[in-house]
């Protein structure tokens, strides 16, 4: 069976440019609100347009099975309609708090793209904030923990007790009569555990005189619970309380004839065993059936959040060094000082990130850019694929930044030693990659080979879109047409080889009629 955290991100990768779309205009709404309020004004409108785009989330959400994140979102949007409708004030404290959850959902979902498993709990500090704000004294873990509770208990050893119905009600209500009165013994004196060996004895019995597994594995799982209970292996603020009242109502309904088991004390319940630090057979049994230990994260930090505005700047500080680099490498001398300043500034956001292999990498990047400022005549193929390398590199370790480990800090003493060789005139000999900087390599020559198709395609189109326009000024010019088959016929052939087929469609009826416009008899703006 798959680990519960083996989110399928297919479905995801379909829906999350419109999910991001959606979060950047609720964020936008937000910021827009907070600017009017600044003014004295307080425009509610925004917090509803806000609202509005965090609802089309919720329902991309829902699609994707992402039940933990849709609850997060919910949480946030009853927030943000108690605003709008003025039922608790617009507080600075409040709309702060809204635009670190816009972020820490597209943080989280950013981080399922990148191959990070699915542990909505990650988002358990953030959600208690936001609950709070709404006034929601009690939050509960279990509000972010989704199990599958397909699983089932193990086969039992022999044939299940069969009972005739009175016998059934009979056994059962003397386990819940012992049950009770462990219970009762336990809530006088929780701190001396007194109770919990004769609740869970009952909780065993009942368990024993259910006949099919489905029957069988709430109970299966209160036995665990109660095994954690009684060796005090459970949290802290863990409600256990609450859970064994629960338990003690789930008798009275197995009397009443209903074998159907809450999906919420289900959850509860299992929650709870996965917080036990116990190692009895009984709760490994339950952790190791429904895999809670990759449902719950270690430690739970809210640093990411507050870092969410930086790996945005990050982002754009990495793509716009890439920009301007492939644009000094096609030939363009003015592309060398703006690669220069976007280097040094993302050389700036590194250091501020506080990731020393991240930083040395992108310090190996601008130290490329002061090379090459001195004397660009030193520019050379090996320097410009190790330079385009490099910062790929950067752009695919920054989407998993959190969670970079000692194969990383490898990789940059690679990229950094093979930056060093092109700038001291001792470029790497070819095939001595590491192998995986060799695949991001590949990918490098096949992104900067793009970028160059590109700009050559946007020259072309350039020069027919000039043609044209002079054409369509002065029909006398129309002597000029016949010169724009060759730059359409270069274009189509290039983005043929790219397969954007539709493109070439287009291109090709506009060849057609740029042919039929050079004819003696076309007058311009007479059809």
């Amino acid at each position: 069976m798959n680990a519960p955290t083996d989110f399928d991100i297919g479905p995801l990768t379909w829906v999350k440019g419109e999910i991001d779309l959606a979060l950047e205009r609720a964020d936008r709404a937000l910021q827009a609100f907070s600017a009017s309020a600044a003014e004295g004004d307080g425009d509610l409108t925004q917090i509803r347009f806000s609202r509005t785009h965090l609802h089309e989330v919720e329902g991309a959400l829902t699609i994707v099975g992402l039940d933990g994140v849709t609850q997060c979102a919910e949480a946030l949007e009853s927030l943000l309609e108690a605003i709008e409708k003025q039922e608790q004030p617009a507080e600075p404290s409040s709309i702060s708090l809204s635009l670190r959850a816009l972020a820490a959902l597209r943080h989280y979902l950013d981080d399922l793209i990148s191959g990070q498993p699915n542990q909505p709990l990650r988002l358990l500090p953030l959600y208690r904030e936001v609950q709070a704000a709404r006034g929601q004294r009690r939050v509960f873990p279990s509000d972010l923990f989704f199990p599958d509770l397909r699983v089932r208990p193990p086969r039992r050893s022999g044939p299940p007790v069969k009972l005739a119905r009175r016998e059934f009600d009979y056994r059962l209500r003397q386990h819940r009569a012992h049950f009770q009165h462990g219970l009762l013994s336990w809530l006088r004196a929780p701190k001396e555990g007194a109770g919990v060996p004769e609740m869970l004895d009952a909780v065993k019995r009942i368990e024993a005189i259910q006949e099919t597994p489905s029957a069988r594995v709430f109970w299966w799982v209160a036995t665990a619970f109660l095994t954690a209970l009684g060796e005090r292996a459970l949290p802290a603020d863990a409600d256990a309380r609450q859970l064994c009242s629960r338990i003690d109502l789930q008798t009275r309904r197995l009397l009443e004839g209903s074998t159907n088991v809450a999906e919420r004390l289900m959850r509860d319940a299992l929650y709870l065993v996965g917080s036990a630090s116990s190692n009895h057979p009984a709760v490994r049994r339950v952790k190791d059936a429904y895999q809670l230990a990759a449902l719950i994260p270690g430690e739970v930090s809210t640093a990411p959040v507050a870092q969410e505005s930086l790996r945005r700047r990050l982002r754009d500080a990495i793509a716009a060094t890439e920009e301007t680099w492939n644009r000094f490498c096609a030939g363009s001398t003015q592309g060398l000082p703006a690669f220069r300043t976007n280097a040094t500034a993302l050389s700036a956001l590194g250091e501020e990130l506080a990731h020393a292999d991240y930083y040395r990498l992108l310090q190996a990047i601008a130290d490329v850019a002061n090379f090459l400022a001195e004397t660009p005549s030193r520019h050379s193929e090996a320097l410009a694929m190790e330079t385009a390398t490099a910062i790929l590199l950067a752009q695919n370790a920054q989407e998993n930044i959190q969670y970079l480990g000692d194969g990383f800090a490898h990789q940059v003493d690679v990229m950094a030693a093979r930056i060093q060789d092109c700038i001291s005139g001792n470029p790497p000999q070819p095939g001595s990659e590491l192998p995986s900087l060799d695949d991001i390599s590949r990918q490098a020559q096949e992104k900067m080979l793009v970028g160059q198709v590109a700009r050559e395609i946007k020259s072309n189109l350039a020069q027919v879109e000039q043609v044209l326009d002079s054409f369509f000024r002065d029909a006398d010019k129309r002597a000029e047409l016949n010169g724009l088959e060759a730059p359409l016929r270069q274009v189509i052939g290039a983005l043929t080889m790219m397969r954007h087929d539709g493109a070439v469609t287009v291109l090709r009826r506009c060849a057609k009629d740029i042919e039929r416009f050079s004819r003696s008899e076309y007058v311009p703006f007479g059809d």
